[in-house]
């Protein structure tokens, strides 16, 4: 708006310019340049104040250009030397009223921008019957009011448009500041969920394997395991990768969670060299506590379940077992989500992830989850 304010200027600057010319014959020099100065000057300072202002910048160049427009209806008077203008010329700031009221329109509320309409036309039309041969003009009071009605469509037309982008601005502020809370309480979130999961899948795996193993080379390698993540978190690193020994922890962690009484098995050629991407380990680890999770639920009470995680150069599986009820997978209900959602949908997210479902039913139940490379 505050560009095509300019522009207006710009064009009724060469449009006018000849009875700019015809009108300066019958006013005194200084008014001329005055009046240039006040009325093109600042409507054309509009333009660059909109390309590299503030709102309030643009507001205050709108402002001038409004208020310069009144200052040359006003100093007329004063500069007029008192002769008439010829019976085909005009008086040239006549012709834009409209114009430097939708600049006040830019600067002001709409309540005084139509204000500054009637009165601006008001003192143009007067000056214009006054400086003009009575034989050329109509009566005042037709000229004012077709004069303000016509403008009044443009002036309008602004104020509805600068106030639907206040609207816009301000929606648009509002959800910046939306999504910004938003982004701030999902790192939030995001945080807490990373201290919970160290705390549970480091910390309180290796408290749980000192209570039931006591002294051993592996609760030795959970306990730096256990350390070394709590340095990390504390320095702000996020682990992309975990070690066999970090692997197995967050498994066992998981599978604590559902049956604190459940042994976890690691065959003894087990490749504790290896590493595995931490998105990978978490998805397993969720799969397992589920499937035990099921098992606890569904293969009765006499049934008996092992767990077992192997740990290859290229490999991390863990397999759930049982010897219940069983069951046949075709027969799941599409509402039962343990399965579709929890260990095959899961697993289904990760590059290298496989579930398989193995059980019949009163054969038992065998689930496995893994990753490859």
């Amino acid at each position: 708006m505050a560009v095509f304010v300019s522009v207006g200027y710009l064009a009724y600057a060469v449009i006018t310019a000849p009875s700019v010319m015809a009108m300066a014959s019958v006013m005194d020099a200084w008014w001329t340049v005055l009046a240039c100065v006040l009325t093109f000057g600042t409507g054309l300072a509009i333009a660059p104040m909109s390309w590299r202002g503030s709102a309030q910048r643009i507001r205050l160049a709108a402002g001038a250009a409004a208020i310069g427009y009144l200052v040359t209806v006003a100093l007329w008077w004063s500069g007029w030397n008192g002769q008439l203008l010829g019976t085909h010329d005009s008086v040239w700031f006549a012709q834009f009223s409209g114009l430097a009221a939708i600049a006040s329109a830019l600067a002001f509320r709409p309540v005084v921008a139509f204000g500054y309409l009637v009165v601006a036309s008001a003192g143009s039309m007067w000056i214009s019957h006054v400086v003009r041969p009575g034989s050329s003009y109509s009566p005042l009071i037709p000229d004012l009011a077709w004069g303000v009605a016509f403008s009044l469509l443009f002036v309008a037309a602004a104020v509805m448009a600068i106030r639907t982008a206040g609207i816009l601005d301000a929606t648009r502020a509002q959800a910046f500041e939306v999504t910004a809370e938003a982004a701030a309480a999902n790192a939030r979130s995001a945080e807490r969920t990373r201290f919970d999961a160290l705390t549970h899948d480091n910390v309180m795996s290796t408290l749980l394997l000192a209570s039931r193993q006591g002294a051993s080379p592996e609760l030795a390698q959970n306990a730096r395991a256990a350390l070394a993540a709590v340095e990390e978190a504390a320095a702000g690193e996020v682990r992309t990768t975990l070690t066999t020994f970090e692997a197995m922890s967050q498994i066992r962690a998981a599978v604590s969670l559902i049956d604190p009484a459940q042994p976890v098995a690691v065959p003894g050629d087990a490749d504790f060299e290896s590493v595995f991407p931490a998105a990978a380990v978490s998805a397993i680890a969720a799969a397992t506590a589920e499937a035990l999770r099921n098992s606890r639920r569904h293969a009765g009470e006499q049934a008996t379940t092992t767990v077992t995680i192997t740990a290859g150069p290229s490999l991390l599986r863990a397999e759930v077992v049982d010897d219940g009820l069983g069951f046949d997978p075709a027969q799941v209900s599409a509402s039962r989500l343990g399965i579709a959602v929890s260990i095959r949908g899961r697993m289904s997210k990760i590059d290298g992830g496989v579930a398989e479902v193995d059980s019949r039913p009163g054969g038992g139940t065998r689930i496995r989850v893994e990753w490859a490379r």
